[in-house]
Parts: C-alpha cells; structure tokens; sequence
C-alpha cells in the first residue's frame, strides 16, 4: 500500500492506491475531486509509509474486499453456522441421558460453559493462532487476535464467504471438540477445572493441530495429509484427550466395582440429542467446503449414508452379543458412522462411504469393553467412537480417497488413495493421526497436572459429592426426579442432611431415595 497525491493543474486528489504483487487498483476520481481547465498534465507524487503501517493498511483493504464474495455460498454458510451451534446442547443430550439422574444438571451446564469459554477463547486467541499465516509450520501468530482485521472481505484471498461469518463457523470446531472429552469424565469431576482445561488445551493442542492439518502453510496439508472436515484435530484429538483425561483423574467408586455399570437412565434424551446431532453434523461438514456446488452433494450424501451404514452394523453386532434391541447402541453407531466420514466426506464416493461406515461401526461397537480391558473409566466411551472410530476413519481415507470427487468443486486437486495407486497418501495419513495422538496425549497429561496442583482447582470430585452426583453440590438447580431411581446395585437409602453429609442405610430390596431437607 503506498499513498499517492495526483495532481492535474488546479485539481489536487489525496488518493490510497491498493499495490500487490500482481496488480495496481486505482481508485475512479469523482466530478467533485476535479476543476475546469484544459490541462492533461498529470503529476505522480508516491509517498512510501513505514513498512508496519503499509501491513496494516493492505490488510484492512484485503478484510473490506467484497468482489470474490457470493451470496449463495455465504447465505449457506451462515444456515449452516446456525446449524452447527445445535451441537451445543445436544452433545450435552447425548451424555446427559446415559449418566444418572444425580448429575445430568451439570454435564448440560457444562456443555453451555464450554461454548461460552471457548468462544471467548476463540475470539482473543484462538482463531488467529489456528487461522493466521506465519512463518511456522505449526501455529499461527497473533496478528488476527480480537479479530482486528476481520470484516466484509473473505478469510483467504479469492474465497466467497465473508471471514466474519467464517470465524462464527470454525468457533464451533474447538467447541464440539472440548465438549466431547469432557464429558468422558462425567460423574466426578468439578466444573471449574475442566473449563480451566479446556481453555488452555484449546490453545494449546487443538489451535496447533487445526494450523497443522487446514492452514495453507501447516506442516501436514503440505506433507500430503488429508483431513476435510475435523478427523484429526476434532475426532482423534479429543478420542485421544478422553483416554488421557479418564486416566488422569481414575475411575468412578461405582465403576471399580464388577458387574456396577449402571443403565443409562434417560434414553429418550440421548435419542433427542444424537437426532439434532445428526442434524448439525450435516451443516458441520458441507459447511466446512465454505461453497455450495457439486461437491457440497456428495458431502451430504456421504454424511447421510455413513450414519445410516454404520448405526446399522453396530446395532447388529451388539444384538449379536445382547440378543436384545437397543436405543443406545443404535445412537452410538450413528455418531461412529459421523465420525468416520468427517475427514473424508468430500474424497469419497457414497459407495465407499457406506463400506467404510459399515466397517468402522461394527469394529466400534467391537471395542466396547476397552474401558474394562484397559482399565481406564472413560464414562462416554468418546476414545472408543472418536478415536478408534477417527482413526480408522483416517487410515480409511489413505485407501479410497478419490480424486474425482475432489475435483467437483472445480479447484481441489488430489493424487486419490490406495485404490488410485498413490501409495504414499497411507504414510501421510499415518503420520497425521500418529503426531496428532501423542501432541494429544502428551500435552493433556501436562495440563492435567499442572491445573490440578493450582489450589481450589482440584480436578476429581471428593467422594462424597461423587456419591450423593455432583448435582447437589455444585448446582444450584437439581432434577426433581434426580434420585427417584432403582440403585439395583447398592440398595441403598441416601439421605441428604442440612448440613451435607450423608447417612446410608442398607437395607435390601429398597428404592434408593434422596431426602433433601430445607
């Protein structure tokens, strides 16, 4: 950006020429810049700024440039922003049904905390971190912090989506991702510490996996990594966190003991939340190609099919094993369906995104007793449908990746799969889901450590609130039915005093009733 005085005899015009690499823009004169007179002598007076103010001054020209914009594309973009925030409360659904009643009030509150934090998060740091160009290859500067040099203009040069509206969709990328391994520890945790975390792993973790993985100079998509909508930053990264975090804070009291896994006891909500799951995951991926052509179809198509494909392979293997019908396992297999085709709805053709769903379901609901085989209480299962689910769902897209598909939206342009002899695209997809995993892994266990030694910020519930569900102790609103459940494996009466503390008194046979005194 340099700044220009042109002068034509009596007419003096202070004028702001936009200079790139390619072009000179001038800007049209108005009849009111200019007098009468018969002289064409033009006189060109170029005036250099400093070179932090030209920086400045081109990037608020780049963020008000409206010419590449299409309304079609940004009008589906801002549907599809909307549809994703549906997540918000129905992840906290989904967990919230299979948990008991004595602590659904703040796994819902947590699910809303967690939007509002990492929103403020990503407002500050994180979209610049994750977004912004820098000479790393890893993460981002702080040069769009605050949104500075948002506006009407695109997020990236030649785009037809306004960044503004791009930064409000991408915001619910890390949102979903923190709401998902926060809730592998539900039962006994305390709320303060896991926003603590989910702040700083935000930052920390998924900030540099997103730069990495979708960033023009990240040191993945430049290897040859494929990830289209959130496989690895969102899907394996919290899969990952979700095992890390559950060993961390150790297993729930009731959980130690065999055969004390408890029914969940609110299907109905479960199934309402995976149903506007399903909903929004339609908008999440087709919203992430930032367009709306040929391509956005087969992103929906395969989104669709891949939910239905593998719901029906991991209800049948779990009627294999249970001989009985179940609601949960049909949610479950529908969100592993979800979250295999998430990195690769638009490189497959819905052929291969109904086999591969189909595979991946039934390996999911496979895996169902990881937590006892491993010994680690993870409460939502998230490493068993996220990771193993977006892992195979990555080591999938190395194999069938069709570059066919990828081209429909008239730019992208890919080597394909296995299948199309491009042999190298496993090791890429090998080396992202790997480095993603152990960044994942390592940095979780650091934060863990570090939050849980700050004093007032212990991570893990005391026994106590674990026993009488974090509810009561940490919420101020309960649900009236909270405790109006068969406990069929202690058969206790729990009773609440005034003052807090517990008295249990075992007698067989009986309900397990809360009696709260005023």
């Amino acid at each position: 950006m340099v700044h220009v005085y042109l002068t034509e005899a009596c007419m003096c015009v202070d004028i702001d020429i936009d200079i790139d690499i390619y072009n000179v823009h001038l800007p049209q004169l108005s009849p009111q810049d200019s007098c009468q007179g018969s002289h064409s002598r033009l006189e060109l007076i170029v005036i250099h700024l400093p070179s932090n103010t030209s920086s400045i001054m081109a990037a608020n020209a780049l963020a008000n440039d409206t010419s590449t914009l299409n309304m079609v594309d940004t009008a589906y973009e801002l549907f599809c922003t909307v549809g994703v925030m549906i997540l918000t409360p129905a992840i906290g659904m989904f967990y919230g049904g299979t948990l008991k009643r004595k602590n659904i009030i703040q796994i819902l509150m947590q699910s809303y905390l967690v939007t509002a934090v990492i929103s403020l998060q990503w407002f500050f740091l994180g979209y610049s971190l994750a977004v912004s160009t820098s000479s790393s290859h890893v993460m981002g500067n702080l040069s769009l912090g605050a949104i500075p040099n948002l506006g009407m203009g695109p997020y990236f040069e030649g785009g037809t989506i306004p960044s503004i509206v791009y930064f409000t969709f991408s915001a619910f990328f890390p949102i979903a991702t923190v709401q998902i391994f926060v809730g592998a520890i539900a039962e006994r945790s305390r709320l303060l510490p896991s926003l603590i975390l989910g702040f700083l792993w935000t930052t920390v973790v998924y900030c540099p996996l997103a730069y990495s993985t979708w960033n023009g100079n990240g040191w993945l998509l430049n290897l040859g990594a494929l990830d289209f909508a959130g496989g690895g930053p969102v899907h394996i990264a919290s899969g990952i966190t979700s095992l890390t975090y559950s060993y961390f804070i150790g297993p729930r009291k009731v959980w130690k003991n065999k055969g004390a896994e408890h029914e969940p006891e609110n299907t109905i909500i479960t199934f309402i939340g995976v149903s506007f799951i399903w909903f929004s995951w339609l908008c999440f991926n087709s919203g992430t190609l930032g367009a709306v052509n040929v391509r956005t179809g087969y992103i929906l198509t395969n989104t669709q099919l891949a939910a239905s494909a593998a719901m029906v392979s991991f209800v049948a293997v779990d009627y294999a094993f249970t001989r009985k019908w179940s609601l949960i396992a049909a949610c479950e297999g529908a969100v592993s369906g979800l979250v295999n085709i998430t990195p690769s709805c638009g490189f497959y053709t819905p052929y291969w995104a109904v086999i591969t769903s189909i595979f991946v379901g039934a390996v999911c609901r496979l895996c169902y007793n990881f937590n006892e085989a491993s010994h680690i209480d993870d409460t939502t299962r998230s490493f068993v449908i996220h990771g193993i689910g977006g892992i195979l769902g990555s080591i999938c897209l190395g194999v069938f990746a069709s570059p066919t598909i990828a081209a429909t939206d008239g730019a992208t342009v890919i080597e394909g799969g296995w299948i199309y002899h491009h042999w190298k695209q496993m090791g890429y997809q090998f080396a992202g889901w790997v480095s993603i995993s152990v960044w994942s892994a390592g940095a979780t266990y650091i934060l863990c450590f570090i939050i849980d030694k700050i004093p007032g910020c212990q991570m893990r519930a005391d026994d106590e609130i674990e026993n009488i569900g974090t509810d009561i102790f940490e919420m101020a609103e309960r649900d009236p039915l909270c405790f109006l459940s068969l406990d069929r494996n202690t058969n206790n009466d729990i009773e609440v005093g005034s003052s807090g503390e517990l008295k249990n008194n075992e007698e067989k046979g009986k309900l397990g009733v809360a009696v709260y005194e005023v």
